[in-house]
């Protein structure tokens, strides 16, 4: 790969890392994941994530824990080969999104709650009331959305 790609290829998974800051997971954690969407071989072990992302080992394996708690990443030993290697979880992220729309009901259901506290208090329950607004739109108009989701590519 050329020099110019390479440093476009860095700057894309700084891009995707931040992105997945916001998202509530860690720097490095991001950079992880955007690295193995894209790197050759699919498989990289720890010690090598740590060369190529230019991060402590520390770090690395820390994050490679909690990427695979959450089902993003998978490990895998093989006999013969000391180092486990590591490599995204294609299928996680169907469950991935799924958790957050479900973050997206739980809310309404709380702002629901919310209202029903404020029933007698028009003035007071007036922010609330858009907020529940909002997701009980939310949550009423993203499970048609979610099942007419693509397909995986093949």
């Amino acid at each position: 790969m050329s020099v110019g790609r390479e440093t476009r290829l860095s700057a894309w998974i700084e891009r995707f890392a931040a992105h997945f800051a916001e998202e509530g997971i860690p720097l490095i954690g991001g950079r992880i994941l955007g690295y193995l969407l894209v790197c050759q071989p699919v498989e990289r072990t720890a010690a090598e994530l740590s060369q190529e992302l230019e991060a402590s080992s520390g770090s690395i394996s820390t994050n490679l824990k909690y990427l695979v708690n959450v089902g993003l990443v998978t490990k895998r030993t093989r006999r013969g080969r000391q180092a486990a290697e590591y490599r995204i979880n294609e299928k996680a992220w169907t469950d991935f999104i799924q958790r957050k729309l479900n973050a997206i009901a739980s809310v309404q259901t709380l702002t629901d709650d919310g209202m029903r506290l404020m029933s007698g208090d028009p003035e007071r329950a007036m922010r609330l009331k858009t907020v529940d607004h909002l997701y009980g739109w939310l949550s009423a108009e993203l499970p048609a959305l979610w099942e007419r989701r693509p397909a995986s590519p093949k």
